[in-house]
Formats: C-alpha cells, structure tokens, sequence
C-alpha cells in the first residue's frame, strides 16, 4: 500500500491507498476504522486491502487523531478516533475536521484514477458514525455509504442523503439494540440511542415513509423504509457483538461481545455498492 499525507487545518493526516494493478479510471471505497484502530489494522481485519486487488477498485484506510499525536496510536492510552458529530472526545474539543480530511482524501483518489461518481464510504464504530456525517455533508460526492455499528450522531439535511447500507449486531454491547447506557473501554459512560433512530433519520431526510418492510434470512434481519426514492436498508446480525462481521475479534468477548457468521460485511457492502455502480452503468 502507498503511505500519503494531506495537511488540514495546520495537522498532517495520514491515509493508505491500495490500487490494484489495472488501468483506467475505478470505483474507491473509503474504509474509516474503529475507536482505538488504525488504518493497517482497518485494513487486514476487514479485508478490503485483498478484496480491491480481486474486484478492480481503489481502497483508502485513513488514520485518525489520536490523544498525543506525538506519540505512537495505542488503543487505551492513545486511542485514534474521529470527530463524528457526537461531541465525544478530544476530536471534539479540539474541533478536528475530519469531513474536510476525507474530501481531501477523495480529491487525492480522484487524482490518482478514481472514478469522481463512484466514490464510496464505509467503516466500523466510531468510523461507521462518521461514514454518516460524511452522506450528510458531502451528500455531492459521495455516492453511496455503509456504516457498521456506529450511529447517526447528525441530522441530515432535507434531501441530503445518499444511498445507505447499515449493519449492526443485536447483541452489541457498546452499541444496544435498544439503546442505554454505555461505559466505554476508555471509561467514559455515555448514553447511545437505539440505531434504529439512525434509519429513521435517514429516511425522514429522504423523505422516505418510515413503515417498513422486513424479512429474515440467515440470520440477519432485513429493513427498510417503504416507497424511498434512495435504495437503503439496515441488516441487524442475530447474537453478533461490537466486531466487523466476517473479521476477527480482536478484543475480549466481555467487552464486546461474540461474533456470528451469519454475514461477511464487506462482501455485503462491496455487493450493495456495486449495485450502485451497475445503476448507473458502470461495470
């Protein structure tokens, strides 16, 4: 992978980028990692870095801010994260603009042979919340996102929406099914909506009717809002916990929970975000 770096607002923020060996003009998917992650570690566990060189697309892994950006990135003493919109953490009070990274980013990729409509976002936790803000506010040059447990911290504009894969497990326990209270591996205690409220305020910006459709398949049950004119749906994972679904657990199962197979996330996301490609009739 090429190591690049951007300068935003007076910090130097640093990405990944996997171009598989083929010529002409490809899609891109931004892959955001996790509270504690970094890009390489975003990269193995998913498995996008492997599934760009199969299927002919770029892939970027940025890094987020971490604590002491002097320092190494350590998962407790010097977590990396983003600024997501919630209001959490040293992102926040030191206002990192990290929407303003990633359309940097997206103009690098654009540079170096993406394809400007077909730039795709996804991530996992706190990357997945951030994945929503990014549909939020750069609804024009995004086409399509894919958060896995994280939440909607922002309201979406009006019509500002882009098409929406949401992934979550119904036995998470940093991001509740039904919502509460939530102390996280950092200490902090925080109160964490239901992620349904995520769908909803999806489709109340799409304008969307909120009664949904639903079915069960393998363990995962599907639902979306009826009658949207933006393709969105929300897969929750029966007994699956706060991890990547299909990747590795990498932290204790009391902390985050067991991992099902009913579903390999990034197989699902690339499929969802190809369909994109295949509307618009690009192969």
């Amino acid at each position: 992978m090429q190591s690049i770096e951007l300068s935003i607002g007076g910090r130097v923020r640093r990405a990944h980028i996997s171009r598989p060996p083929r010529e002409g003009v490809l899609p891109a998917v931004v892959m955001l990692h996790g509270a504690g992650g970094t890009a390489r570690l975003a990269a193995d566990q998913t498995g996008w870095a492997a599934r760009s060189s199969a299927e002919g697309f770029i892939a970027a892994f940025p890094e987020g801010t971490a604590r002491d950006p002097s320092a190494p990135p350590d998962f407790l003493r010097n977590p990396q994260t983003w600024n997501d919109g919630s209001g959490r953490g040293h992102v926040a009070r030191a206002a990192v603009d990290d929407v303003a990274f990633v359309a940097a980013l997206l103009d690098r990729l654009v540079e170096a042979g993406a394809d400007p409509h077909a730039l795709f976002v996804t991530g996992f936790s706190n990357g997945g919340s951030l994945a929503f803000r990014v549909g939020t506010e750069l609804a024009d040059r995004v086409a399509a996102i894919a958060p896995v447990a994280g939440h909607c911290w922002v309201e979406p504009g009006p019509g500002a929406v882009v098409p929406l894969l949401y992934l979550i497990g119904d036995a998470d326990p940093l991001n509740p099914i039904e919502g509460g209270t939530v102390r996280t591996p950092w200490g902090s205690v925080e109160e964490h909506p239901a992620p349904r409220r995520s769908l909803e305020r999806w489709a109340g910006a799409a304008g969307c009717r909120l009664e949904e459709t639903s079915r069960d398949e393998g363990g995962v049950r599907w639902s979306g809002p009826v009658g949207c004119p933006v393709p969105m749906a929300m897969g929750v994972i029966h007994g699956h916990g706060h991890i990547w679904p299909g990747g590795p657990r990498l932290l204790p199962e009391p902390l985050v929970g067991r991992a099902a197979r009913a579903l390999r996330a990034t197989d699902a996301i690339w499929h969802f975000f190809r369909d994109r490609l295949a509307g618009r009739g690009v192969q």
